[in-house]
């Protein structure tokens, strides 16, 4: 009886919908090249644990005679991973195929895809697997469980009943009182039996499930941030409180060269787009952050912190702050801020000494690839000149209007190039990790003649998957003439 319940329960966790991770956003995009062929990689995180990765792989230019999907925890290497699994080709699509892997335990992965074509190779795509979410049971399916469950209930009591009543008597005989008399004690016995049971398994459902909420479902660091105001400084300091920090695999690790990037969002644009700003807080030791804080409108911000960790892992930390009174500071090179804005019309954006920068995209849906394309052009027209940005040609952020999603990209897509550059070094040292930054789009790690082409094209695009339908606020930021420019715009994502 315990079994048959518990077989239920576990029947129903399994019908659980995937929620949402990684501040709502449960797509992993890679757009590179495994060997010398261009390749997009989306991948759909699982929100439990067990759970299913949902991979989709585009194939850009040749033709593939094969794709396989593999995962690699980070505690292992390929010799300790399954046999990779074949992507099967989707139906109606050209050079596009999808694939399932079961991540079955907790911590950072590696998703290893292999296409087999002349130029071809692989390429690794690191992903969390966390539990993020406790899924209610659906009541509909509920009451059939309940059903069932008392069917199966009152079965015991009958078949209980019976066997005393009837199950020595021979053939057409009627049963006399002592029998009837048994045949109640059995019932009321067997009823009380069902009820221990039930209650029993009860008990250890709850144990269960508590252990699971205090010790399985992701909790981001526990942190706290403050403004902090020092003669003509104003600053904000981070205070990174949690224990796991003292864990080795927890250990930060520098993503673009820091070891945390910091985002502000004013949660008040009156119609507009809010305040915005990209910082990088420098490390004071025990867990201590501070970076200076720009002139920021006073008001309350949402706080979205990026950290990778030495085993591969990424979290985003998220909080709210209440500025007020900041006065014009000095920002280091890298970091950078945008006051409130209206919604700009339809085209380009200026970013001051006669640049504009233009986003151009598709139609824009929920929960598919789309590409976000930055144009930076000078005052007659011709293309800027795209500097080095954190090693990157270009960063973008977006987030809903309701401050329920965000992320951060780059060219190469949403991927932690720390995560990825974690795994490559596990799997083929030094010589990996190079070949993981520049695939990345490090422009640290390609040859100067080839950052500097980039560079001079005055594009760059970001690929991504927008989660749910929405508006969003998306900000451009890159580097021209040496100063961090960041463009403002209002997106709108249909169902």
């Amino acid at each position: 009886m315990p079994a048959m319940l518990a077989l239920l329960f576990l029947l129903a966790l399994g019908l659980s919908f995937h929620a949402a991770a990684h501040v709502n956003n449960p797509y992993i995009v890679f757009e590179g090249r495994a060997g010398t062929l261009p390749v997009q990689v989306v991948i759909r995180q699982p929100d439990v644990v067990p759970g299913l990765a949902e991979i989709t792989v585009q194939v850009l230019q040749g033709r593939p005679d094969r794709v396989q999907v593999l995962p690699l925890h980070w505690r292992t290497d390929r010799s300790g991973a399954p046999s990779p699994d074949d992507a099967r080709p989707i139906p109606g699509e050209t050079n596009r195929y999808a694939g399932e892997l079961w991540l079955m335990t907790r911590g950072a992965h590696g998703i290893e895809v292999r296409v087999d074509a002349p130029g071809g190779g692989t390429v690794l795509v690191p992903v969390n697997s966390e539990s993020h979410a406790r899924k209610p049971m659906p009541s509909w399916l509920g009451w059939i469980l309940g059903g069932l469950c008392a069917a199966l209930a009152l079965g015991v009591v009958a078949i209980a009943i019976a066997a005393a009543r009837e199950s020595t008597l021979p053939p057409e005989t009627a049963p006399r009182r002592p029998r009837l008399m048994a045949a109640g004690i059995s019932g009321a016995v067997a009823l009380g039996l069902v009820l221990m049971a039930t209650a029993g398994f009860g008990a250890w459902w709850r144990r269960v499930d508590d252990s699971h909420q205090r010790r399985m479902l992701y909790r981001q660091y526990t942190h706290e941030v403050v403004q902090q105001s020092e003669g003509d400084e104003d600053r904000l300091d981070l205070e990174i409180t949690d224990p796991r920090r003292r864990d080795p695999a927890h250990q930060l690790v520098e993503d673009h060269g820091k070891k945390a990037h910091l985002f502000l969002v004013g949660e008040q644009a009156a119609g507009g787009i809010p305040a915005f700003a990209h910082l990088h807080p420098e490390e004071s030791g025990n867990g201590r952050f501070t970076t200076t804080l720009p002139a920021l409108p006073s008001g309350s911000y949402r706080v979205f912190t990026e950290l990778a960790h030495a085993a591969g892992f990424t979290q985003t930390l998220t909080n709210r702050v209440a500025l007020t009174g900041l006065r014009p500071a000095a920002l280091d090179r890298d970091s950078a801020w945008a006051p409130a804005a209206p919604t700009p019309a339809p085209g380009a954006v200026s970013i001051g000494d006669g640049l504009s920068l233009q986003l151009e995209t598709a139609a824009l849906r929920a929960g598919e690839p789309a590409v976000l394309k930055a144009r930076v052009r000078q005052a007659d027209g011709s293309p800027a000149f795209l500097e080095p940005y954190l090693r990157m040609l270009g960063h973008a952020v977006f987030q809903r209007d309701d401050g329920a999603v965000f992320a951060h990209l780059h060219p190469a897509g949403s991927l932690s190039m720390a995560a990825a550059r974690v795994f490559a070094a596990k799997l083929d040292g030094d010589a990996g990790a190079r070949a993981a930054d520049a695939n990345c789009g490090d422009l640290e790690a390609v040859p100067p003649a080839e950052a500097a082409a980039l560079g001079r094209s005055g594009e760059v695009r970001f690929p991504c998957v927008f989660p749910s339908a929405g508006r969003y606020f998306v900000w451009i930021q890159v580097r021209v003439e040496g100063q961090v420019r960041t463009a403002p715009f209002l997106v709108t994502v249909a169902e």
